[in-house]
């Protein structure tokens, strides 16, 4: 019987199937399950094959599974936005907890996220201590698998640290007989860590790879942008409270080496939707986890939900954006709904609004696949748009009068309302999220200048939004740019770290939700009310950071709770 201690060293010399493509000439030579770390080490296609793998351990939102459903129901989205004022999920999710006041040592994504993150570091550090013994010809190979998995452990203590702060930082590999409880280390050292390794790993990468097969690796820009990130959230008030501004100028300096590499090797991609499907020649994405069908490797499916009419388009659905996330979504004429001449009409509330509202949501009028979406509801309670009063209470129904449309591939959702699963990649970094981290990290070190609104300029340009007028004061711009961030960022899993990181939990999580209430009135009009409560959501000053997992304390002694 194998001890738990143990399990992982076994583990981490598994070769998995690797989730995105090497060349198929070097597939061909060995095609394998399981090999033993000796053969890993002799092989450099081997090695190669074990970087692979070590990708394929990263955890993204289109395949998380901790719901306790079968399989087929879990694959898809478990996404931590969940637990925002953004997004309201469907009653069986686990993240509704949260957003009851209901965060503690047991909570399932928490326990995964620890034990997903630390399993790729037990990797990477095998393949950190060894390559250089690997024996080969091609050293450029050799340097750049190591530069990669540098990258990846950093990405991954990244991962750990905004969640819990500061995680003992394992860099070596461990034996059977090494103490494996060890001590949690600084925030500021772990931050200290990545960036090392951040600016080794892009000393070495290339900003891009001409062969297609390699694209997903990561590269000089991924290393750099994953630095700027850190010390974006290092300068941040929660994990700033002296508000060291030195912090801020490192992390605008980090955000620009990322700038500097554009147009050539970066650029926004021109449509705001379809950023998110085109999986080459897309100069947005810095880095991603790659998809590749054939082969149904993960489902948004389960995103799409009963709002949307007439049938057949109906299916079972979690996700419901919330009218708290609609109203921050200005007008075409920059002004947000509630603002002094914004032109906002209660009554015809999606005309003349951010193009972004269109591209990431369904909402009663919206057009898809050839149908209407309605998400009234009529005079008579018991009789919705399809004439089936039985759905008056059926749970799948949007809760707040809103569907997903980003991530969404309608190639694959055919007429018999099927959908395929899609195949789009995982963004974890794109080039939008640089000029925005770049823009708060200027405003905060010298407030507003040129170079702020010109990046934030540049990203709401894309669909058509107008130049702020140069105006505004730090505090005000700081508003406008969270509020940005809050926009283009939507449903990537930004916003429950930067509120947090903001330290404005009490302000945003901790209190009323809306929904969309629409009543078609006997005459065939419309009523909207925008201001329907949902729910009150509860939030403690303690949920800025995750509970480190019960199960984790338990087996390493000197691992101390987060408060």
């Amino acid at each position: 019987m194998i001890n738990k201690k143990h399990k992982w060293l076994i583990g981490a010399l598994m070769l998995a199937t690797a989730t995105f493509s090497c060349k198929k000439d070097l597939l061909d030579i060995k095609p394998i399950d399981f090999v033993s770390d000796v053969a890993v080490f002799q092989d450099i296609t081997l090695t190669n094959q074990f970087v692979n793998d070590i990708y394929g351990s990263l955890l993204s939102g289109f395949e998380r599974r901790d719901f306790g459903w079968t399989e087929g129901w879990a694959s898809g989205f478990s996404l931590l936005d969940m637990m925002t004022d953004d997004i309201e999920g469907h009653n069986d999710l686990p993240l509704n907890k949260v957003q009851a006041g209901d965060l503690n040592s047991q909570f399932s994504e928490g326990t995964q996220m620890w034990a997903a993150n630390y399993a790729l570091i037990r990797k990477a550090n095998t393949l950190i201590a060894r390559i250089d013994g690997v024996p080969t010809t091609n050293t450029a190979l050799k340097a750049r698998l190591k530069a990669e998995t540098k990258f990846l452990r950093a990405f991954a203590y990244a991962e750990l640290i905004k969640a819990f702060g500061g995680v003992p930082l394992i860099t070596v590999e461990q034996g059977v007989n090494d103490d494996l409880e060890v001590p949690r280390n600084t925030y500021a050292e772990c931050v200290a860590f990545i960036v090392k390794e951040c600016d080794e790993a892009a000393a070495v990468l290339a900003p891009s790879y001409p062969d297609a097969a390699d694209l997903g690796r990561a590269t000089k820009g991924a290393a750099l942008a994953l630095k700027a990130r850190t010390l974006l959230f290092y300068a941040s008030p929660l994990n700033n409270p002296g508000n060291t501004l030195s912090r801020w100028d490192d992390a605008a300096k980090a955000a620009q080496q990322v700038m500097a590499l554009a147009p050539a090797t970066y650029s926004l991609y021109p449509d705001y939707y379809q950023l998110f499907m085109t999986k080459t020649g897309n100069k947005e994405v810095i880095f991603a986890k790659k998809f590749a069908r054939p082969g149904r490797t993960h489902q948004t499916a389960w995103m799409l939900h009963m709002s949307i009419r007439p049938n057949p388009w109906g299916a079972w659905g979690a996700f419901h954006a919330t009218q708290n996330l609609v109203d921050s979504y200005e007008m075409k004429n920059g002004l947000l709904p509630d603002q002094p001449g914004s032109g906002y009409d209660e009554q015809n509330p999606y005309a003349n609004r951010d193009s972004r509202l269109d591209r990431s949501m369904l909402f009663n009028g919206s057009q898809f696949k050839g149908f209407t979406v309605e998400t009234f509801q009529s005079a008579d309670l018991s009789v919705f748009p399809d004439g089936n009063a039985a759905e008056r209470t059926n749970g799948d129904r949007t809760k707040t009068g809103y569907g997903l449309r980003k991530f969404i591939d309608d190639r694959y959702l055919t007429s018999d309302a099927v959908y395929q699963g899609g195949d789009n990649d995982w963004i974890y970094m794109r080039y939008a999220e640089v000029l925005l981290n770049y823009a708060e990290a200027r405003n905060e070190f010298s407030g507003p200048d040129g170079t702020v609104y010109d990046a934030l300029d540049a990203v709401r340009a894309r669909e058509g939004q107008p130049a702020l007028p140069r105006t505004f004061t730090q505090a005000t711009l700081r508003d406008k740019i969270r509020n940005e961030r809050r926009v283009e960022l939507c449903f990537e899993e930004h916003r429950v770290y930067d509120v947090r990181r903001w330290k404005l939990g009490m302000t945003y999580f901790n209190g009323p939700i809306y929904r969309m209430n629409i009543i078609k009135n006997a005459n065939g009009t419309l009523t909207y009310n925008r201001r329907a409560l949902l729910e009150n959501r509860v939030y403690k000053e303690s949920y800025n950071l995750f509970p480190i997992p019960q199960i984790e304390i338990e087996r390493n002694r000197k691992l101390t709770p987060n408060p």
